[in-house]
């Protein structure tokens, strides 16, 4: 009954976007979805010790797959090379842990929210720093993640620039380093940081809430593609598949949110 379910769906997509090839049309032709990724944030996307990919990001689009009954392929790529990827036709999708902003919509579009977190810091554990608030100060010098949304909010909340960094480890370093006293990244990460070295710490508050979408072109052939996957996200909360990769990456089990479901 769940494939069919399935199976119906896409075919009254076919039907309602007419005769043209679509994006999803070509990958179920084709028996393959090519998707970008970063692997490399725990516990969202990332490489176990093997080198095979795992995490909550990761089962999520390998349950789409099977349910689309095609091959998943991962493009894994630095994160400012994402979308650009996505843009030259090269992958299909982006599947990452990319926060939904107005800014990434002028050139791309999102699915629903598939995940919802908020946005923190994260310093030494002898630094003076309590609360978020206290990277105001001019002299606490930032870093951030290249291509991320945290160096343009540091740069229009504070008018300070951060030191910009191609993934997770080299701002480690330079955190531990002394080189920056802070930088900002989704709760989930964080807290796997936190808990993973124990000589650092998450600061109090809130920066924002943050949702994170699938990104896809904006082109007509991909409106299928959107629908399928805003359908997919409905369907496996609705039989608690959802559920069960939510409760085995995040540590508590999923309940709905007002704010995306």
């Amino acid at each position: 009954m769940k494939k069919l379910f399935v199976l119906i769906v896409v075919a009254c997509m076919f039907v309602s976007f007419g005769l043209a090839a679509t994006t999803l049309e070509n990958v179920v032709k084709s028996g393959k979805l090519t998707v970008a990724t970063d692997m490399t944030a725990v516990p969202m996307q990332y490489r176990d010790a093997s080198g095979k990919p795992t995490g909550f990001t990761v089962e999520l689009m390998e349950l789409a797959a099977r349910e689309m009954g095609v091959e998943l392929v991962w493009q894994d790529v630095a994160w400012e090379s994402l979308i650009p990827s996505l843009l030259s036709g090269k992958v299909d999708m982006i599947a990452a842990n990319m926060s939904m902003t107005l800014t990434r919509m002028k050139s791309i579009r999102f699915s629903d929210p598939f995940f919802l977190t908020g946005i923190v810091a994260i310093a030494r554990k002898d630094s003076p720093l309590e609360s978020w608030r206290d990277l105001a100060d001019p002299s606490v010098k930032m870093g951030a993640t290249m291509g991320s949304v945290h160096a343009d909010f540091i740069e229009d909340e504070w008018g300070k620039k951060a030191s910009l960094y191609d993934n997770l480890a080299e701002w480690m370093t330079d955190i531990k380093l002394g080189r920056i006293d802070s930088v900002m990244d989704d709760e989930m990460i964080c807290i796997e940081l936190v808990n993973k070295n124990p000589d650092l710490k998450i600061l109090d508050g809130y920066v924002r809430p943050d949702t994170y979408g699938l990104a896809f072109r904006q082109d007509k052939d991909s409106d299928s593609l959107v629908e399928w996957f805003n359908w997919f996200l409905k369907w496996e909360k609705l039989t608690g598949e959802y559920g069960k990769i939510y409760e085995k990456y995040v540590g508590k089990a999923w309940e709905p949110s007002f704010i995306i479901d």
